[in-house]
């Protein structure tokens, strides 16, 4: 079974609604064909702590791999919550790392990107509501694979000098997002995988309309992801690992995580 049909389990699960261990399942088996077939397995972390490489073992690399590309997959499909949200973070986040490491010079990405950007013409509806398209659990699954498949290849291929780390500034607002609703989740004790309210668009949807939320995430996923570029080109790994951190703290700070669940409408969901 190639990774397209397994994603289309994704799609059964936007008619019926399928138990978390399936989800999970499926796109973890597509993350093990993603190494075992495309051989893009993630061993190299850059000199995060010094000046030596951080090197990881195959089956090492293998089990950080599935964790990172599962992660990034949720992350996207957790953002999923305003038209345009998910697919233009994605979008914005295949830019960078296109343009950056120059695979988008001599690969297929410039045809991802290209029809992303058709997509997200209908899913804004500008062409009128009764042409709006949505992406559903399996578009915005593959959406998150097809970012995780790139930052892989793009950082861990000899032909393009790009650290590890400077992936993790263009996936910065998804994956801080995920990050920060499970450790909230938990710490309430409500499942993370619960739709809810507590998003960080819906937080920005108490003060501004969705266009206006739409547009600020945008704004600070571009500016987030070309800051990645100039810590990479100016300083080392190990700073950029350092800055991540702090951006990250500030981050959650404005956030606001940790306000009171049952504030969040946990039970309605956009």
């Amino acid at each position: 079974m190639c990774i397209r049909d397994r994603l289309s389990i994704c799609l059964i699960d936007d008619l019926i609604e399928l138990p978390v261990w399936v989800r999970l399942f499926t796109q973890i088996s597509c993350t093990v064909l993603m190494i075992e077939i495309g051989g893009m397995n993630l061993l190299n972390l850059g000199p995060l702590f010094g000046f030596e490489d951080i090197i990881l073992s195959y089956y090492l690399g293998f089990v950080f791999t599935i964790f990172c590309v599962v992660g990034i997959m949720n992350a996207f499909n957790m953002i999923d919550g305003i038209n345009g949200l998910c697919s233009g973070c994605a979008m914005l986040a295949l830019l960078l790392i296109g343009f950056y490491s120059g695979l988008i010079y001599d690969s297929m990405l410039v045809l991802v990107i290209g029809s992303m950007i058709g997509f997200i013409l209908f899913n804004l509806r500008m062409f009128g509501k009764k042409r709006g398209v949505f992406l559903g659990d399996s578009g915005s699954n593959l959406i998150g694979f097809w970012v995780a498949w790139c930052a892989i290849y793009a950082s861990q291929n000899s032909f393009y000098n790009v650290q590890p780390i400077t992936m993790l500034w263009f996936v910065a607002i998804p994956f801080l997002d995920c990050i920060g609703l499970i450790f909230s989740r938990i710490r309430k004790g409500v499942s993370w995988m619960s739709p809810g309210r507590d998003h960080i668009h819906h937080k920005l949807l108490r003060h501004f309309s969705p266009e206006g939320a739409l547009f600020l995430i945008l704004v600070i996923t571009l500016v987030t992801g070309l800051i990645g570029i100039y810590i990479e080109d100016n300083s080392s790994p190990g700073i950029s690992l350092l800055m991540f951190i702090t951006y990250a703290f500030i981050y959650y700070v404005f956030a606001g995580y940790d306000e009171d669940y049952k504030n969040s409408d946990i039970n309605k969901n956009v």
